[in-house]
C-alpha cells in the first residue's frame, strides 16, 4: 500500500494511491481520476481510463491562448478518466447571476487536498479533498480509498448545503473509458432492465443512430432512427455516431452496477454502488445507469480538430447518477421523473447527503466470462459474476463497510 503526491505539470498536481493490484492517479483539477490501472494476464499493465487527445496541460483554460478551442470550458480543458458531476449534469447555462458549468462545478474546479494517509484499522490508504462553491453556499467533501488485496477504488462524496434555501441538483459519477482497454468486441452489462434515449438535440454537434425519445427493455434490440435495431451491449469499431442512454436501476435492488468486459484481454471494469433497497436515510440515490457511446460522432472542437471535422474520439462513458439524461437542471423541477424515479435530488439547508461509489478493474480466469455474465451476487468476501456454471470473483467490500467506518473516524476527529 502506498500514497504520495505527484507533480504532473506546472501548477497541476495529483495524488497516487496504489496497492498490490491497482494504481489510481487523482488530479486536483476537477478531481479527475486520470488512471485506474491493473496488470493484464499477459503481464503488461493498462489504464482503463480515457485521456482525451485534447486534454490541456496548462494552469487553466482561461490562461491558454487557444481557449476557444475548448469552448472556454474548464471541464473540457482538464477532462479525463472518472469524475463527479454536481450540481449540473449537462450543458452550461446561467440562471440569474448564477453560472452552472458544463457537467457540473465539481468537474470544472480545483479540489483542495485536506488530508491523506494510511488507515490503521483496515490497512488501506485514503485521500480526503474538498471543493466549495462559496457563492452558491454548498460544498462537496470526497474521500477516496484503496484496501489491501482488492482491485477496487472506493469513493464517498459528502454534499453539504450551507445556504438558506433548498439545493436542487443532479448527482452523477462518470467513468470515461478509452484505448487500449476499450476496443471493438468489448461487452457491456448493467443491472437496468428498461432504457430510454433523449431528444435529437440533446448532445450538440453529434451524429446519432438511435431513435430519439424512445423507451425499450432489451438493449440488445435498441431501436435505430432509420429503422431496425442494434445490439448496444457489444462495442462496435468507430462508426461515426454518438448516443446517450439511461437505464433505471431496479427499485428492489440492494446493489446497483454496470460493467465493461474486454474478452480478448480477459479484463473486467465493474462499477457498483448501494441500490435503492440498501439506501440509508442520509444517502444520495443513484437512480440510473448512463452510457455515452462516443464512437466518433462529434464534429465540434475539441472532439474534432476543427468545427465540422472528423471526430478524433472513440470512447465509452459508463456512469451512474440521478439525472434527466444529459439535459442538466436548466429547466428541472423536484417532481421530474423517468420510469417513476426522480431525476434530481433536493438537499435542505444545513443538510448533508452521502454518495457511495466504487470501481473494480482486474483480470479474470474463466474465459467464458468474456461472453458476458447473467447475474451478480454479493458475498462476504466480494462479488461473484455468474454465467450458468461459470463465474468470476472480485474481492471487494460491496457494502462499503470500511469506507463508512473510515469516514466516521475522519469526520469525528475534526
Amino acid at each position: 500500500m502506498d500514497i504520495r503526491r505527484l507533480r504532473l505539470w506546472e501548477s497541476r498536481n495529483a495524488t497516487v494511491l496504489s496497492n498490490d493490484l491497482i494504481r489510481v492517479v487523482l488530479e486536483d483539477q476537477g478531481g479527475m481520476v486520470l488512471e485506474l490501472s491493473s496488470e493484464t494476464p499477459s503481464g503488461g499493465r493498462i489504464n482503463a481510463h480515457l485521456l482525451p487527445h485534447y486534454r490541456g496541460t496548462g494552469t487553466s483554460v482561461f490562461s491558454d491562448e487557444n481557449a476557444e478551442y475548448w469552448k472556454n470550458s474548464s471541464y473540457l480543458y482538464q477532462k479525463g478518466g472518472a469524475y463527479f458531476s454536481f450540481p449540473n449534469y449537462g450543458p452550461a447555462f446561467s440562471a440569474g447571476d448564477v453560472q452552472y458549468e458544463h457537467s457540473g462545478f465539481t468537474a470544472s474546479s480545483y479540489w483542495m487536498v485536506e488530508r491523506y494517509g494510511t488507515d490503521p484499522e483496515f490497512g488501506g490508504v485514503w485521500l480526503m479533498s474538498m471543493v466549495r462553491n462559496r457563492k452558491a453556499k454548498w460544498q462537496v467533501r470526497k474521500i477516496d480509498m484503496l484496501l489491501p488485496n482488492q482491485p477496487v477504488h472506493y469513493t464517498l462524496c459528502i454534499i453539504t448545503n450551507n445556504g438558506t434555501e433548498d439545493l436542487l441538483a443532479n448527482t452523477v459519477w462518470n467513468n470515461e473509458l478509452g484505448s487500449p482497454f476499450l476496443e471493438s468486441g468489448c461487452v457491456l452489462n448493467a443491472c437496468s432492465d428498461v432504457w430510454t434515449t433523449g431528444s435529437v438535440d440533446q448532445l450538440s454537434g453529434t451524429v446519432s443512430r438511435l431513435a430519439p425519445e424512445t423507451q425499450f427493455e432489451d438493449w440488445k434490440k435498441a431501436p435505430l432512427k432509420d429503422g431496425g435495431t442494434t445490439d448496444l451491449s457489444e462495442v462496435p469499431p468507430p462508426i461515426g455516431t454518438t448516443d446517450f442512454i439511461s437505464g433505471l436501476v431496479p427499485r428492489s435492488a440492494n446493489l446497483g452496477w454496470s460493467s465493461v468486459i474486454n474478452p480478448r484481454q480477459q479484463m473486467v471494469y465493474f462499477n457498483f454502488f448501494p441500490g435503492p433497497a440498501a439506501l440509508e436515510d442520509d444517502m444520495v440515490p443513484l437512480n440510473f445507469n448512463n452510457f455515452l457511446f462516443d464512437f466518433g460522432g462529434r464534429n465540434e472542437t475539441p472532439w474534432a480538430l476543427y468545427n465540422g471535422g472528423m471526430s478524433q474520439q472513440y470512447s465509452l462513458n459508463c456512469g451512474s447518477g440521478t439525472n434527466r439524461l444529459y439535459k442538466g437542471i436548466a429547466a428541472a423541477e423536484p417532481t421530474d421523473a423517468i420510469f417513476g424515479a426522480p431525476t434530481t435530488i433536493t438537499i435542505k439547508p444545513g443538510e448533508s447527503k452521502k454518495l457511495f461509489y466504487a470501481t473494480a478493474f482486474c483480470a479474470y480466469d474463466n474465459n467464458r466470462i468474456g461472453g458476458n455474465f447473467y447475474t451478480v451476487e454479493q458475498v462476504v468476501e466480494g462479488l461473484v459474476l455468474k454465467r450458468t456454471k461459470s463465474w468470476a470473483f472480485i474481492p471487494a467490500d460491496s457494502t462499503f463497510h470500511c469506507l463508512k467506518k473510515l469516514s466516521d473516524r475522519l469526520l469525528s476527529s475534526e
